[in-house]
């Protein structure tokens, strides 16, 4: 029986063992008030909803009905027919219904570790609903509409949003992953999906953060996407994080008045919650032997006896992108043009799935040098530009990452190999002269620590990662965030109940 249908009746049997008190206590000394109590005790019955009871409680509740409405009322007979009802659905177990909305496959990861503890749970009915969004205009019309609900695996098990409505499949819990609502310059979701439109009384919204960031820098900027204000819950990937997002919190009340209210009134006193991310679980267990090759690939990554080259996977992010604009692009011009000259090394680049939609928004002026970054890249025989939906491929063949910050320099650290802070800006120097701590870098990458070029010089970072020899790495796949997000969901959904 699900939960919601469960404490609902158990509610309602609490108000009608009162009720039948009042009419023990009346019977014989007051019709008139008899009577009174008597039909507010049929308004509760007719109020249950026994659809999903058993024979037996439907029976138990028959009976009860027809003995409060005997002329010859027995309050005893009365009252061991309502325990009865009660102690079976007492003993009833709870089912929890829940509904992950994701957006863009490439950020199904967020969910991925969620999703599969919910899945096992024989109580728990998941459901996916991928929702569609737009790409937004320069003057921030909604333009282009997306769908990628055909990405999705067959055993995810997708249900289409065309199709049904979050009110009619009802979910106890509602997780999403997209904090802007309509308050993203470049895209937006489809806006019946936005945030304060989900949230309800008797549900949980839970907003997991699509990405993870690198948190280690004072240059890193945190800012709330507008999600964040009305979900009940946001989860959090650390502590550091959760001090932020409430010191914005706070700012914002003491900023406007209205503001404080609105924020008031979805602020549940513990709205940001520490529990990690599920990207970091789908890190942890990745394997190669989970993402193939396709044969394109293979001609870039692997030499004429099929053994793999030294391969580096290369991040620009929008945020970086944006801030650094030409002397971003000259950086990945400067990486590109060393990997030309290395023929027994390859590179992976992957901008940031809405680096073109930025750039067509904020940064017209780059598009043509972007574009020829682009073309350069996928025409070397070395080199692969990748605009897949699903980083991980990319991460499991590489030996290395280079970037500035941004969920994947956050995630390629905790798989232990060599992740490697550029620097925006300076002269790029690519020579290796061997002065470096070799024992100490091994040190951080092995602790997940970035090391960086402004340090050490990319040329003889790029000489240690290719000697560098990952140790094997064990994780406790019994224990993920996800799991640990999930029974923190269904947790919280009981307590609401309450």
């Amino acid at each position: 029986m699900r939960a919601k249908s469960k404490q609902k009746i158990l509610k309602t049997v609490d108000k009608l063992v009162e009720y039948n008190k009042t009419l023990e206590k009346y019977r014989g000394s007051s019709k008139y008030f008899f009577d009174k109590i008597l039909r507010e005790c049929n308004k509760l019955v007719d109020e249950i909803d026994i659809s999903d009871c058993s024979f037996e409680e439907h029976e138990a509740f028959g009976e009860y009905k027809k003995l409060i409405n005997s002329p010859e009322y027995d309050a005893d007979l009365v009252k061991k027919a309502l325990d009865v009802f009660f102690q079976q659905i007492q003993e009833e177990n709870e089912t929890y219904r829940v509904l992950f909305l994701p957006y863009k496959y490439s950020m199904w990861d967020s969910f991925a570790s969620i999703f599969e503890a919910a899945k096992e749970d024989e109580n728990c009915e998941a459901y996916v609903m991928p929702i569609p969004y737009y790409d937004r205009d320069q003057e921030g019309n909604l333009t282009e509409m997306h769908d990628e609900s055909e990405s999705y695996p067959d055993d995810v098990g997708i249900i289409s949003w065309q199709d049904n409505q979050v009110d009619e499949i009802d979910p106890d819990v509602i997780f999403i992953h997209n904090p802007y609502d309509g308050n993203n310059r470049v895209t937006s979701i489809h806006p019946k999906y936005y945030t304060n439109k989900l949230v309800c009384k008797d549900r949980v919204v839970i907003y997991v953060p699509y990405y993870v960031s690198y948190t280690e820098d004072k240059e890193v900027i945190v800012t709330m996407g507008g999600a964040e204000f009305y979900a009940d819950y946001v989860i959090m990937q650390s502590e550091w994080y959760k001090e932020k997002f409430e010191q914005i919190l706070s700012d914002y009340k003491k900023s406007d008045d209205d503001f404080s209210d609105l924020i008031d009134f979805y602020d549940n006193g513990n709205k940001f919650v520490v529990l990690g991310n599920p990207k970091y679980d789908k890190i942890r267990s990745l394997e190669k032997s989970e993402y193939p090759l396709r044969d394109d690939w293979k001609e870039k990554l692997l030499d004429a006896s099929g053994n793999k080259k030294f391969t580096v996977l290369l991040d620009t992010t929008f945020e970086v992108l944006t801030k650094g604009r030409g002397k971003t692009l000259k950086k990945v011009d400067e990486v590109i043009g060393f990997f030309e000259k290395q023929k027994d090394f390859s590179l992976i680049w992957r901008p940031h799935p809405l680096i073109r939609p930025t750039l067509r928004n904020m940064c017209p002026e780059l598009i043509p040098t972007y574009v020829k970054l682009v073309d350069r890249c996928k025409k070397l025989n070395n080199c692969i530009f990748d605009d897949t939906n699903d980083m991980h491929t990319a991460i499991a063949w590489s030996d290395a990452f280079m970037g500035k910050y941004g969920s994947m320099i956050e995630l390629y650290r905790v798989t232990k190999k060599p992740t490697i802070m550029l620097e925006i800006g300076e002269k790029t120097n690519f020579e290796s002269d061997g002065t470096y701590d070799e024992e100490g870098l091994k040190t951080k990458v092995s602790k997940c620590q970035v090391i960086r070029e402004k340090d050490c010089g990319l040329g003889n970072l790029i000489y240690f990662s290719m000697k560098y020899q990952r140790d094997e790495v064990e994780y406790d796949i019994n224990q993920t965030d996800g799991k640990k997000i999930y029974d923190f969901a269904i947790e919280s959904v009981r307590l609401k109940m309450e």
